[in-house]
């Protein structure tokens, strides 16, 4: 997980949203009646806020293998009048993995309508999880704050992030960044390849999983 600033909402949101309140006394008024182009304009601008990795795998997403999720469930259990205006709130979403209902078995489409207890709004989020070289994550290893490691531990059950094909999919990440690390290298040449790997690139996209390549970083190469 990787810390997300949020960003303005697009102004086609703010139209729609100010139009659709208006009409029928807020009967329209909910994320199922977005339309497009709206839609794809949020999506897309979730997409780009988030250097095109998903908001909790931090795998590669684009506009085809992503969908709009919702930090905080859009259909909790129990409703109140503010949920009308939580499902709109451009705040509150987020691009996730999977542009099916069913697929992939993780992140936005495992955790539904449950609320995950640390966000990657969060701008420490990164500190409650570790990862092994496995492709494995966990809470943090040093964490002595029972209550932190718990909120890491659910949220990981919970988005599914020890999935297969993510653990694959860090590791790969992983052998990528120990070619990018021979032996050899000077003390100022790892600070700048790191700097490089944890920046946006020129197509202001992060290194997929970046959160997994920024812990190796860290705990190998001290940067």
């Amino acid at each position: 997980m990787k810390y997300i600033k949020k960003r303005v909402e697009p102004q086609e949101l703010g139209h729609w949203k100010a139009q659709a309140k208006q009409q029928s006394v807020g009967v329209n008024y909910d994320f199922n009646n977005l339309p497009n182009p709206p839609k794809g304009i949020v999506q897309d601008s979730l997409i780009r806020e988030q250097g095109y990795i998903c908001c909790y795998c931090c795998q590669r997403i684009a506009t085809d293998t992503s969908h709009i999720e919702h930090l905080n469930p859009q259909n909790p259990a129990i409703k109140n009048e503010s949920d009308l205006d939580l499902c709109l709130d451009y705040k509150n979403m987020l691009a996730s993995c999977g542009s099916g209902k069913d697929w992939p078995k993780h992140c936005g489409h495992k955790k539904r309508n449950q609320a995950i207890k640390v966000s990657p709004l969060q701008p420490n989020c990164e500190d409650f999880f570790s990862y092994t070289g496995s492709g494995k994550i966990s809470p943090q290893a040093d964490n002595t704050v029972q209550q932190q490691v718990d909120a890491a531990q659910q949220t990981i059950d919970i988005l599914g992030l020890n999935d297969y094909d993510l653990q694959k999919g860090r590791t790969q990440a992983l052998e990528f960044l120990r070619v990018k690390f021979p032996q050899g290298l000077t003390k100022t040449e790892v600070s700048k390849r790191a700097k490089q790997i944890r920046n946006l690139d020129a197509q202001e996209k992060y290194q997929p999983f970046w959160p997994a390549v920024s812990h190796y970083l860290k705990k190998y190469y001290k940067v």
